[in-house]
């Protein structure tokens, strides 16, 4: 009894005591830190004032390529081709050029065809460049070993792939000539029978360049001038002087009696012209 009156007697007590106990505030919220609050907008304006404007460059139009240069328009006289040579933009001739070249230029008497020289092909492109890229009219390129023997040249340039022969529409030879004989360490030959001129670059004319002129007609044998300087100062050498008088006055042809071909001379001015007609016979009576 006097346990229970106990208990009863806590549990009063401490349920009061609860009840007094004055109730604790609420704790407050946590503080944010200085450093929290004033970094963030530092940092955000940081972003946007301190990065650096990216400068765009200015695009520049692109220069079109030059043109191509002009093409050199070649014809083979032997076998009815056409050839276009047209270097690049620098000047030079490209392989895919050279190969078309070298069958274009191939030895007509036999079809075979030969690795030609670069250097020759620029250099009959430069030789049409300065006469106005008129038409090439070629003779002969590369010609075979055995056709060169038989042309009675066994060393000839041509069987080297070296050598053309060639002229120019419009231009005389004499021309092409003289301006090829500029061109430094080349072989120049001078066909005036044949109508066209040689040109090689045969690896012989490296110190030296040689010229020469063959008055044989085509398919002749050749046939060089001993002295050909001296033949071409004959050829630029005036005319002599006519036994003609200006006023082109000449004298009457006497009456010529008789026949034979020794010339009959004349007591006026001038000589005439043999009688050539046979002498007139009087006709025979038949006994």
């Amino acid at each position: 009894m006097r346990c229970a009156t106990a208990c009863l007697t806590l549990v009063f007590v401490g349920g009061v005591a609860r009840a007094e106990t004055p109730a604790l505030p609420p704790p407050p919220p946590p503080a944010t830190t200085p450093s929290t609050t004033s970094t963030a907008p530092t940092a955000e304006k940081a972003t946007t004032t301190t990065i650096p404007k990216v400068a765009t460059k200015k695009k520049r139009r692109k220069t079109p390529p030059p043109p191509p240069p002009p093409a050199a328009d070649l014809f083979a006289l032997n076998t009815h081709e056409s050839f276009k040579l047209r270097p690049d933009a620098k000047g030079r001739v490209t392989q895919k050029q050279l190969h078309g070249w070298n069958r274009f230029l191939r030895c007509h008497h036999t079809g075979r065809v030969h690795s030609m020289s670069t250097r020759l092909a620029q250099l009959i492109y430069d030789v049409d460049k300065h006469f106005g890229f008129k038409r090439i009219l070629v003779v002969a390129g590369y010609r075979a070993p055995r056709v060169a023997r038989e042309k009675g040249n066994p060393k000839s340039p041509h069987k080297k792939g070296v050598a053309c022969d060639f002229r120019i529409e419009g231009v005389p030879n004499t021309e092409l000539r003289d301006y090829e004989r500029t061109l430094p360490k080349v072989g120049v030959g001078y066909y005036p029978n044949s109508e066209f001129v040689h040109l090689d670059v045969d690896p012989l004319r490296n110190k030296h360049s040689a010229f020469w002129i063959d008055y044989s007609r085509p398919g002749e044998r050749a046939k060089y001038s001993k002295n050909p300087e001296s033949d071409l100062e004959a050829e630029k050498s005036p005319t002599p002087p006519s036994d003609i008088d200006d006023d082109n006055d000449l004298a009457p042809l006497p009456h010529l009696t008789g026949g034979g071909a020794e010339p009959q001379m004349a007591n006026g001015k001038g000589a005439a012209a043999p009688n050539l007609a046979p002498a007139l016979q009087p006709p025979q009576q038949n006994p």
